[in-house]
């Protein structure tokens, strides 16, 4: 299958463009409606806020500002409330960890080789599409 190269990546660049100005408008679209959902929306026993638009040609809508919550552990605090319980040492995990420092240390001292090196640290290849435009002037 043969293509034309050169319509083809004008096609690829003009896309990428379109998209990028399609992805920014969504995103202003979407903070607008958050806005006007927030103010004029009916809040649900979970925190959720709706509201139902009609449209002509989609029939109705229903616009919701969904809450989430999430939860995570505050160390800081978390160690003064077990500190304080007197429990802290309870509650504290220790985890082996390879230091990759010390890992090659040993191996400037000799104390591994190379191949031991290689096998710790595989390769991995990954390749990246790039676009460069170059201006024709």
């Amino acid at each position: 299958m043969e293509i034309n190269l050169s319509s083809t990546v004008r096609q690829y660049l003009s896309l990428k463009d379109e998209i990028a100005l399609l992805s920014k408008r969504q995103t202003e679209l979407k903070e607008r409606l958050s806005s006007v959902v927030e103010s004029d929306g009916e809040e649900n026993d979970r925190g959720h806020t709706t509201l139902t638009v009609s449209d002509s040609i989609k029939g109705e809508v229903k616009l919701t500002r969904q809450k989430r919550v999430s939860k995570t552990l505050d160390l800081n605090v978390a160690e003064e409330i077990l500190t304080k319980n007197g429990i802290k040492d309870e509650c504290i995990k220790m985890i082996p960890t390879l230091d990759e420092a010390a890992i090659m240390s040993a191996f400037y001292e000799e104390k591994l080789t190379e191949a031991d090196i290689d096998a710790m640290f595989p390769a991995k290849v990954s390749y990246a599409f790039l676009v460069d435009v170059q201006d024709s002037d």
